[in-house]
């Protein structure tokens, strides 16, 4: 029964509603199968001391046999390899560079660094994981040598490159800077998780992703990448049709001040699928540009783009804090925000 004084509406407008709520609804973002949280390293009591193997970190020695030593001995037991306050240089050039292994991690305490031996290579791999499986890298600061770099071909200098096979990899509140390439550089892995790193100043991109299936970067800052192009916070760029990108979450982070896009999606190659981006701030550069990649727009959501603080006036106003002004923001079911090349494939002439 209907209540006295009332109405029942009439079902032509009750459904006319409905539609008209459906419609303006923004669609659901479509979620990826990212990994969410970068977990803790597993607890362990076993130490092994860069420095008890002979690491000088005095920014003179070359502590690259040290350092992979105390790898060698850490590797599969879920210990850790300590790397105390100071500056160790690292022949990232030379067929012994440094390399992880299986269950271990790999922990820079605050103040140290390892550092690039200047070199005129082409390429080089500060760390490199590869094939190798349950690897964290905790804090510090891995530096290049873009600025004191002997040779001037090549753009592929990395911090840490994560290579074919590696699976389960998580990097945290490390910065990666200074770079004749990239601060980080994933192809062909499986399961990897950036959480509060930095990548500043690095020469090509401040991440590389060139084959990926589960990643995650989570509150981290890209910035201030220039150089050569395309000089990304971060791209999202397979190099052949047999490699693919999917399931990656980009949330809560910052890119600054890069002289290319903050996130470069290009697809020209190869298929690039189930990508979130979500809750990322710009200023400085470009927010997102999409090539060859149908479909990715949808989950480009909840980003903001901002200007650079304001600047004070006089009087009252004189010793206020500056204002960041959001220039952009893009809600749920917006393509505003994204600068979409479509095709830019050339033809060829007939």
């Amino acid at each position: 029964m209907i209540a006295p004084g009332k109405t029942r509406a009439p079902k032509a407008f009750l459904c006319t509603f409905a539609l008209a709520a459906l419609l303006l609804s923004p669609p659901a973002l479509a979620r990826s199968d990212a990994p969410e949280a970068c977990a803790p390293p597993p607890a362990s009591s076993l130490v092994v001391n860069v420095k008890h193997k002979g690491a000088k970190g005095d920014g003179q020695s070359d502590d690259t046999a040290a350092i992979q030593a105390a790898i060698d001995e850490i590797g599969g037991t879920k210990g850790t390899v300590l790397v105390p306050k100071g500056t160790y240089l690292v022949d990232a050039a030379g067929k012994d560079r440094l390399k992880l292994k299986d269950d271990m991690t790999l922990k820079l305490a605050a103040g140290a660094t390892l550092k690039v031996i200047p070199n005129d290579e082409e390429k080089y791999h500060l760390l490199t994981i590869d094939g190798v499986a349950n690897v964290w890298v905790i804090g510090g600061t891995l530096e290049g040598e873009r600025d004191q770099h002997k040779g001037k071909s090549g753009q592929w200098g990395m911090g840490i490159r994560i290579g074919k096979g590696a699976k389960h990899i998580t990097v945290s509140g490390l910065t990666s800077k200074r770079m004749w390439g990239d601060g980080f550089y994933v192809a062909g892995a499986e399961d990897v998780r950036f959480c509060s790193v930095t990548a500043d100043a690095n020469r090509r991109q401040g991440l590389s992703i060139i084959e990926v299936d589960g990643l995650l970067v989570l509150n981290s800052v890209f910035k201030n990448t220039h150089g050569t192009r395309p000089s990304a916070g971060i791209d999202f760029e397979p190099a052949k049709e047999s490699q693919e990108i999917s399931n990656v979450r980009v949330a809560n982070s910052k890119f600054l001040d890069n002289e290319g896009a903050g996130i470069l999606v290009a697809g020209k190659r190869a298929r690039i699928s189930k990508l979130e981006m979500t809750r990322n701030m710009f200023r400085g550069n470009r927010p997102f540009v999409v090539e060859n990649a149908p479909g990715i727009a949808s989950a480009i959501c909840g980003n903001r783009q901002t200007s650079l603080p304001a600047e004070t006036s006089g009087g009252f106003n004189a010793y206020a804090e500056p204002i960041e002004i959001v220039a952009l923001q893009n809600d749920c079911g917006e393509t505003g925000f994204v600068m979409d090349r479509g095709n830019t494939k050339k033809k060829r002439p007939n």
